[in-house]
């Protein structure tokens, strides 16, 4: 296993990206009021968000293939510290969404070279290892992020969101300046064409397999977060109060993390990502159940996404390891890949759903359960091996 300060400079490279998204998602409906736009517009703020963080990562990957991992994430940094400022700052919804996109494709160097670093220095079962350790202090953020941002937002406005943001990310900035090591020596990086193993990548099937699952879970998590903070506000909730209702999903990832961490020595690589998404089905199902039963009010919102939850922390964790360290030979290139097919389906289904649906319980229970049962035919293949090896 790596050194701590390295999984922890890892962590935090990674989550500084999804602390921008999730840290003013309590705020949105009062953000909507001031920069005067219509319900539906505020959650674009997100999927444009992720847009610009998935085709950034396209570009990374190859870019610390050529030329090493810490100054390509060095320079992300500096441009992540000068879009949360800009989105501070901010007087008018373009300008918002125009810092929110440079803030963007600063976070995206720190997603593609945490997992090319991991993939630099271990193999594919010690990376989903290092990956349990990661993940559930990656997945504080969309808890601790909304709780944080609810509390700043009421104290001393939404822009305060933003600086919190900045300072997180010149704390990251700092520590992978002084605790980061390059793990790609000048002997190993590539001199040919900058997209060259894109094709490698994209033929490898298991590559393709994992990715789906990643994504698809990805969708449905991105899809709950742009819709359920207008589903709490109509609950009657405060935005302190639905910030808090975030933290149960958090310890429904950690624990999941930690419980797919033990197994690893015991199950099938594989089983333990089919297990995962059968609780991805099971909370779909139990949307479709509480829509069907008339159920409304938070604990129905949060209660399904409880079982999905557990999918994000052991299937998506170990899907995403999967694809870097599959047989293609191009990790950073995989990892750019992964990321762009995980954060781009996300921005663009989330995108869409609220755009054509608007944003209730029904639109947000149908999303998850059509989600989760994509992802369990991308499972299949995997529980015939599992199967057949066993």
């Amino acid at each position: 296993m790596p050194r701590l300060s390295f999984i922890l400079t890892v962590a935090m490279l990674s989550t500084f990206g999804l602390i921008a998204s999730d840290i003013y998602l309590p705020a949105m409906p009062s953000m909507t009021t001031e920069l005067d736009i219509a319900d539906w517009q505020m959650p674009q703020t997100v999927s444009f968000y992720l847009l610009a963080l998935a085709i950034s990562q396209l570009a990374y990957g190859p870019l610390s293939d050529r030329h090493g991992r810490k100054p390509v994430v060095l320079a992300g940094g500096v441009l992540y510290l000068i879009g949360s400022l800009g989105c501070a700052a901010s007087g008018s919804y373009v300008g918002f969404l125009a810092w929110r996109m440079v803030e963007a494709v600063g976070a995206a160097a720190g997603l593609v070279i945490g997992r090319a670093l991991i993939a630099d220095t271990c193999d594919k079962r010690i990376s989903a290892k290092v990956y349990a350790v990661v993940y559930p202090i990656v997945s504080l953020s969309p808890a601790l992020a909304p709780a944080i941002g609810g509390h700043l937002a009421v104290a001393f406005g939404w822009r305060a969101d933003f600086l919190f943001v900045a300072a997180f990310g010149a704390v990251a900035l700092l520590m992978a300046l002084t605790l980061l090591p390059e793990t790609l020596p000048v002997s190993a990086r590539t001199r040919t064409s900058p997209f060259a193993g894109f094709s490698h990548v994209l033929r490898d099937r298991t590559f393709r397999r994992y990715t789906l699952v990643v994504c698809t879970i990805y969708c449905a998590w991105f899809v709950y977060l742009t819709q359920s903070p207008f589903l709490f506000v109509r609950a009657g909730l405060s935005e302190e109060q639905s910030g808090w209702l975030y933290l149960p999903l958090t310890a429904g990832i950690v624990g999941a993390n930690l419980l797919a961490k033990r197994l690893l020595d015991r199950w099938p690589y594989d089983r333990i990502v089919t297990v995962g998404i059968a609780c991805f089905v099971l909370g779909g199902t139990a949307f479709l159940t509480a829509a069907a039963l008339g159920w409304s009010g938070a604990a129905a919102v949060v209660l399904p996404m409880c079982l999905v939850s557990l999918a994000n922390g052991s299937s998506l964790s170990l899907a995403v390891s999967g694809a870097i360290a599959s047989e293609h030979g191009y990790a950073a290139t995989a990892s750019g890949l992964v990321g762009f097919c995980q954060i781009g389906s996300a921005a663009l289904m989330a995108m869409v759903v609220s755009a054509a649906f608007g944003t209730s319980f029904s639109v947000l229970g149908g999303a998850v359960l059509v989600f989760s049962l994509l992802a369990l035919s991308a499972c299949l293949p995997f529980s015939l091996q599992t199967t057949s090896g066993a």
